[in-house]
């Protein structure tokens, strides 16, 4: 924030839905609320703007995320041209490292039994659609093993860290489920969680604004698969000012390559 604002933007950084002081359950990884609040953040700006003498906005909007904000990113970027874009005018966006393939990528990831690194991130996606899908989807706590469904949803009270939910969590995420859950996830295409993923997937329309996707190549929490697989959509539907940007392997994993991606 310093950097950027120091080169002369103002920089607005939104709490999304269920931080801060927002009551709730933070939907994670759910694209509308993502738009919705950077909508608003934008709109207080403007209004901010006007009232106040110190500092002055132009009509143009840059939108930059990492991981999460990465997904964050493309999802406004996306709703603002779908519902906005009268009143907003979209100059470029950023989005970087974010699961744009919660359906096919992420999901397989989960399903292939293999030790991931932030295992909280699995039943958070869990938790965040159980709660706002609740008239589409069973409780959540229906398809977890008993001793993780008396004790994860307490975790996800809004004053617990993620790395005090990979304490109770092992290292295959997957595990937490119950078999039959499992298996009747995998083996029915309309299942209802599988349906409100395909929902919240990012690379079915057509960007109309520059758009530049920085992601790793070594990112093991959030494969580069995503990136690729939403550009590759974007670039087949017509979009004509979307760029590539792979970051080097030596550069690390998620964590590492973020401040390089940043900068």
């Amino acid at each position: 924030p310093a950097l950027i604002s120091g080169y002369g933007y103002v920089y607005v950084e939104p709490d999304f839905l269920g931080l801060g002081i927002s009551d709730g359950l933070h939907p994670y990884q759910i694209k509308e609320p993502y738009g919705s609040d950077v909508v608003d953040i934008l709109r207080a700006t403007e209004q901010f703007s006007n009232e106040n003498d110190d500092f002055q906005i132009n009509d143009q909007i840059f939108l930059a995320g990492y991981s999460e904000g990465g997904y964050a990113t493309m999802a406004t970027h996306q709703i603002i041209e779908r519902d906005y874009s009268e009143e907003f005018n979209l100059t470029a966006s950023f989005p970087m490292a974010g699961a744009y393939d919660m359906s096919g990528i992420m999901t397989d990831i989960m399903l292939a039994y293999t030790e991931y690194g932030e295992p909280f991130y699995f039943p958070y996606v869990l938790f965040a659609y159980g709660d706002s899908y609740q008239s589409t989807i069973p409780p959540v706590v229906d398809y977890l093993l008993p001793e993780y469904a008396s004790n994860l949803p307490e975790l996800f009270d809004g004053t617990h860290s993620g790395a005090e939910v990979n304490e109770v969590m092992p290292n295959i995420p997957i595990t937490i489920m119950k078999p039959d859950s499992i298996d009747s996830f995998q083996n029915n295409l309309n299942h209802p969680l599988r349906v409100v993923l395909h929902e919240n997937n990012l690379y079915d329309w057509t960007p109309l604004s520059t758009m530049h996707i920085i992601h790793g190549l070594a990112d093991e929490l959030v494969p580069y698969q995503n990136a690729q697989t939403a550009y590759d959509h974007f670039i087949e539907n017509g979009a004509q000012d979307v760029s590539l940007i792979p970051m080097p392997e030596n550069l690390g994993g998620h964590q590492d390559a973020a401040p390089f991606a940043l900068l």
